[in-house]
């Protein structure tokens, strides 16, 4: 076993990415800058067991508690955190950490992140056993299973925007939380609390079969702040005694509540941070450590009944001495001053201090993803020297869950499959999404990655800046709700998110809806001018969606209710884009509004049809939008009321100043019905909401717009081998937007174009059994501006189907038909206005927006002309009071 031990101090060295390709280069390298970097050759001590609380852990590798941010929204482990620690145990892992795990709601550092709490325990019972029964069916062995309970203090985002609880004020800290001098710290009484919350998570952690449960004390979370609260008051800050109070009263509650699981800590022995706020730093130099009060504080624990102790340093949100270092940052991290293994020497540095302060009590060791396939000797050079006991891997896990059974097998580490220290994995929590490795797992990860980056403000702002702020904006003539779109991007990129979303509201009641299911590519992202340029617009559309989504989160979308109503009363029918937006311009205008519709639900077409992985659910936005006004008093919810079933036109405006029609189109034109043939909505309706009863081999999807290829995507999603979409023209008529063409072409669906259906065939049952179709080629341009279709004589064949889904266009349905009775209408059989530019209808005081009027085109257009309608309504009712 080769080791440099130079106790000189670390000399100060660039930054390098990593290119050691042997154990001599590695050494030279650390020799050249002053480290004391162990290196074994042999490193079978790292398979040697080890008893830890009366347990024995089949080797010293530990898995770190690195979260995935992939739980339910419950908070219970999801499907990727069970495929992690399935992961973990089939590849070698003698001692899997479960990640950090929140004990309240408020103490979650992302809505992704795990909560345990008596309503999922038994998910999580079920995740400890899974991992168990992997470990055995792979090795034959058991595995030693412990959880990270934590409170993630002044990191707290439990719905994605920052709560911070903090214990003390730092003029570090407080100003990247944006945090004032009087912001509040929790208070003494809330510390008590909160330790009884601990007893009470970590005897449901008993309950799920773990061994042992983790007291998080590091990274700045709440635990962590408290052993630096120098400057709090009370019980639990200035003296040692009262900094370390919290962490060892409540290991003492957890023990009592929990006796059948020992108690432990991922402890932070350096901060990195000057003081008075950073624990175990040097007073004069916050670059070094002073490990007097962590050492004091580990035979404490020890001496309480601690089997083991896990290290950390520093602060991976803040500060460059974290002692995790990486080769190439992601989107514009700043790269550190030192080189890579100064961090892995100070952070093996500071965990050899503490292990030689206690040499019986087992320490985990960790920090030396970096070195890659050099892992595991120079963990067993620590091992073997006495710098630590166990080797602890967490960001080399995520990339490598299978390096134990490698080393077994082969007794070396796969370069090709180690971590390359990118950080993309930081990137992904940074970002809010679910986080795993990039490189390495990048069938899952990768599109992750690239999902919470497109979403990322930082990255959109930066984007915003792009914006030409043209004196005749086309982004803005391309959008038809006609948004200040130059405005509105300036407002993000300078960071205003309420003047942004106001901008947006003015002109556009539910952008949040818009931002989903509008085809930004052909309207106001299609219309830019930087599209002519580089082709690459600036992306309107998610950036409308990221301002929606924090104006909600952040409690400033709701309508704004004027105090003194104006004593007038509208009736909207209807709860799609259009109604919904009529609704809220009358209402932000101070007339009550009465709200009905024939679902049970808000939100119309795109709510109900629009498959789940366009757009999920309009309850979140129209709920918040409505919230004012329901709780005001001044909107009534109808739901479940059908025009000319429940209520009737004559009786709405006998009792109203106004009424908007917006009830949208749910007939669909049809070639002939029997069992086996739906119409689109119909079929949408059902695969949305998982009521489809039986799932065909074969369907056919007749048509070409929107609806067909949502159709189409949705069959396949459900289970139909084979999808057939029949089209007459050619692909380039086809009606669809051009990105849910490219949608349609990649999902493996059949596209028939030139292809004509001629008849139903039925099967002894009556059931449909096929479609007679046949080939078709185009003539001259018919009144649409499209080549016309013709069938080619002799080319019929029949297609074998069981189910066809007719996306045909909507007709007004025979009921609602008779509920307009008295309402002109035009040829094509919509809602005939009054005049050209205008939403009344034939009857005084009645009016009408959306695919009534429209024939269905897209949810920007239904709710432009929604609050077109609420303007002339509020004209109408002014004439009618004076």
């Amino acid at each position: 076993m080769a080791t440099i031990t130079i106790p000189a101090p670390v000399a100060a060295s660039r930054h390098q990415r990593f290119h050691i390709r042997s154990a001599e280069e590695l050494l030279a390298a650390a020799e050249s800058m002053g480290l004391s970097i162990p290196f074994a050759d042999d490193i079978s001590v790292l398979f040697e067991p080890l008893n830890v609380a009366g347990l024995r852990a089949p080797n010293r590798f530990l898995v770190q508690p690195m979260e995935g941010f992939d739980s339910r929204a419950d908070g219970a482990p999801g499907e990727l955190t069970f495929r992690r620690y399935r992961r973990y145990a089939e590849g070698g892992f003698g001692t899997i950490w479960i990640e950090a795990t929140a004990v309240l709601n408020e103490a979650r550092s992302n809505p992704g992140q795990l909560y345990l709490h008596r309503d999922n325990v038994t998910v999580f019972r079920d995740l400890v056993a899974a991992a168990r029964e992997a470990a055995r069916k792979a090795f034959g062995h058991e595995i030693v299973v412990i959880v990270q309970l934590t409170h993630s203090g002044r990191y707290s985002k439990p719905a994605g925007l920052p709560a911070p609880i903090i214990a003390h004020h730092s003029p570090i800290l407080d100003p990247k939380h944006g945090l004032p001098p009087d912001y509040p710290l929790i208070s003494d009484a809330g510390l008590d609390r909160l330790q009884d919350t601990y007893a009470e998570a970590a005897r449901l952690a008993a309950y799920a079969g773990v061994d042992g449960v983790d007291l998080k004390s590091c990274h700045r979370y709440l635990v962590s702040e408290l052993l630096a609260s120098f400057t709090r008051d009370g019980r639990y800050g200035g003296s040692f005694e009262n900094r370390t109070r919290f962490l060892r009263e409540t290991a003492a509650r957890v023990a009592a509540a929990a006796p059948g699981v020992f108690v432990t800590t991922r402890m932070n022995a350096f901060d990195a941070i000057p003081h008075p706020y950073g624990f175990g730093v040097s007073r004069e130099n916050p670059g070094e450590p002073d490990l007097d009060e962590p050492i004091r504080l580990v035979g404490l624990l020890a001496d309480s009944g601690f089997p083991l102790l896990n290290v950390s340093i520093g602060n991976p949100y803040y500060n460059p001495h974290y002692g995790r270092p990486f080769d190439f940052p992601v989107f514009g991290a700043p790269v550190p001053d030192d080189h890579p293994l100064a961090g892995i020497g100070r952070f093996f540095g500071v965990t050899r201090r503490i292990q030689e302060s206690r040499p019986a009590l087992p320490v985990v060791g960790s920090g030396y993803s970096w070195l890659r396939q050099f892992m595991p000797n120079v963990a067993a050079g620590a091992i073997r020297t006495g710098g630590a006991t166990l080797l602890g891997i967490g960001r080399g896990a995520f990339a490598y869950p299978d390096c134990v059974r490698d080393l077994m097998t082969s007794g070396k580490m796969d370069p090709a499959k180690c971590c390359v220290a990118c950080s993309a994995c930081t990137q992904i929590m940074r970002d809010g999404g679910r986080t795993g490795c990039v490189v390495r797992d990048s069938e899952i990860y990768g599109p992750q990655y690239r999902l919470a980056r497109r979403f990322a403000v930082d990255r959109l702002q930066a984007e915003a800046r792009r914006c030409r702020e043209c004196e005749q904006p086309t982004c803005r003539t391309g959008c038809p709700a006609a948004i200040e779109i130059p405005e509105f991007l300036k407002a993000f990129a300078d960071g205003d998110i309420g003047t942004a979303y106001s901008i947006l509201r003015k002109s556009n009641a539910l952008p949040e809806m818009c931002g989903y299911v509008c085809p930004a590519e052909v309207q106001c992202e299609g219309s830019r001018i930087e599209k002519v340029f580089c082709d690459r617009p600036v992306p309107i559309r998610d950036i409308q969606l990221v301002v929606s989504r924090l104006a909600r989160l952040k409690g400033i979308a709701g309508v704004r209710v004027p105090p003194t109503p104006t004593g007038l009363k509208a009736a909207v029918v209807g709860a799609g884009p259009a109604g919904l937006a009529c609704a809220v311009r009358l209402l932000e205008s101070g007339h009550n509004v009465a709200l009905f519709d024939r679902r049970p639900r808000l939100g119309g077409v795109p709510d109900e049809l629009i498959p789940g992985d366009r757009y999920d659910d309009a309850g979140d936005e129209t709920g918040a939008i409505l919230k004012p006004a329901i709780e005001s008093g001044r909107l009534l919810m109808c739901l479940g009321q059908q025009l000319g079933r429940d209520v009737t036109l004559p009786g709405l405006k006998a009792e109203y100043d106004a009424v908007l029609l917006a009830p949208g189109l749910s007939g669909g034109r049809t070639m002939g019905r029997m069992p086996g043939v739906l119409d689109a909505l119909d079929f949408l309706r059902q695969a949305k909401t998982g009521k489809f009863a039986r799932v065909p081999a074969r369907a056919a999807v007749i048509g070409g717009g929107n609806t067909a290829v949502d159709a189409a995507l949705e069959a396949l999603r459900i289970g139909v081998r084979d999808a057939y979409v029949l089209y007459r023209r050619s692909l380039a008529e086809m009606p669809a937007w051009p990105k849910e063409k490219e949608r349609l072409i990649s999902s493996g669906a059949h596209v028939l174009i030139l292809t004509q259906p001629v008849e139903y065939l039925a099967g002894r049952d009556g059931s449909l059994r096929g479609i007679r179709i046949a080939r078709t080629e185009l003539g001259e341009p018919d009144a649409s501006g499209r080549r016309k279709p013709a069938a080619i004589r002799g080319s019929e064949s029949v297609l074998d189907v069981e189910l066809a889904v007719e996306a045909l266009g909507q007709v007004i349905p025979d009921d609602l038909r008779r509920a307009l009775a008295g309402v002109k209408l035009t040829e094509a059989g919509l809602v005939a206005p009054v005049r050209a530019g205008s939403l009344r209808t034939s009857i005084e005081g009645v009016f009408a927006a959306g695919d009534l009027v429209n024939g269905g085109t897209t949810a920007v257009r239904g709710i432009a002309e929604g609050m077109r309608a609420a303007a002339e309504m509020e004209e109408f009712m002014a004439r009618g009071r004076r």
